[in-house]
């Protein structure tokens, strides 16, 4: 495996069919539900200590298998630079116990945070399954601030930025996403903005 950082791109692991099926339809689901752009968003997955994890840009709509990097626990990655995010992924896994995480880009939940701490849906869907979304400000501890509002809470989001959705798998965790985004959606028709 080779540094996180800036080592060349090694050999590639063949990702278990399992994982890259679920990447795959997953990020075509948030591509074709406009909850990423063309290269926005992540994937990962954890699969004993080691994470999946999409590269760097990668277009979510469109993932092959070229794609998505492992991760071992060591930071070591085979495959593609992994995303950006991959510190945030690590940290949530070690502190949460979930299987996956997805990160999307919700434009009504983003729209909303600017002017609030914690989205509280209106709607009956939102309030059964989210209850309430922390809103977290960018800055020089996000990642713990994001990984530690997930031990209680199934997503997060980062302000003026998109959400985090932690689940036993992508399909919860794309759940998550698009209950968050339809709470959000709802409450920006009904005129409330925060």
């Amino acid at each position: 495996m080779h540094a996180a950082s800036s080592d060349p791109v090694g050999p590639m692991t063949t990702v278990p069919p399992g994982v890259m099926q679920q990447m795959q339809e997953v990020g075509r689901d948030l591509y074709q539900l406009a909850l990423v752009t063309s290269h926005g968003g992540n994937l990962s997955m954890r699969v004993g200590l080691d994470m999946w994890i999409t590269g760097t840009g990668t277009m979510l709509g469109r993932l092959k298998e070229r794609h998505i990097s492992l991760v071992g626990p060591s930071g070591l990655h085979e495959g593609p630079p992994p995303s950006s995010d991959t510190v945030l992924h690590s940290t949530i896994y070690a502190v949460t116990g979930a299987g996956a995480v997805a990160h999307a880009h919700p434009r009504h939940a983003i729209a909303l945070s600017f002017d609030t701490d914690l989205f509280v849906p209106g709607d009956l869907e939102g309030q059964l399954h989210l209850q309430d979304v922390p809103v977290v400000e960018a800055g020089p501890r996000q990642v713990e601030q994001i990984a530690n509002a997930l031990q209680s809470r199934l997503i997060v989001i980062l302000r003026g930025h998109g959400a985090y959705a932690r689940g036993q798998n992508l399909w919860e965790a794309l759940h998550w996403v698009t209950a968050l985004e339809e709470s959000a959606h709802i409450a920006w028709l009904r005129g409330q903005r925060g």
